[in-house]
């Protein structure tokens, strides 16, 4: 069985999302792995991964919202 690993760095400025669809999709293509499986580790203590389908730009500002409630700067 074919394995390919890479390592990928999203630079940030803070909290916010970032889209990182091209990179993954740039990676597995690069992997020439044909079938199988693509595995995202997030490394950072303080960072996740969230995956959705992206198909209304609104969802991503409503995703902001629902956090900055769920877990206030200044709490």
């Amino acid at each position: 069985m074919k394995h390919h690993q890479t390592a990928l760095r999203v630079k940030t400025t803070g909290k916010s999302l970032h889209k990182i669809t091209n990179q993954v999709e740039q990676a597995v293509e690069k992997s020439s792995v044909m079938n199988g499986l693509c595995t995202v580790f997030v490394r950072h203590t303080s960072a996740s991964l969230l995956i959705q389908e992206n198909a209304d730009p609104d969802v991503l500002v409503d995703l902001e919202n629902f956090f900055a409630k769920l877990v206030p700067e200044d709490a």
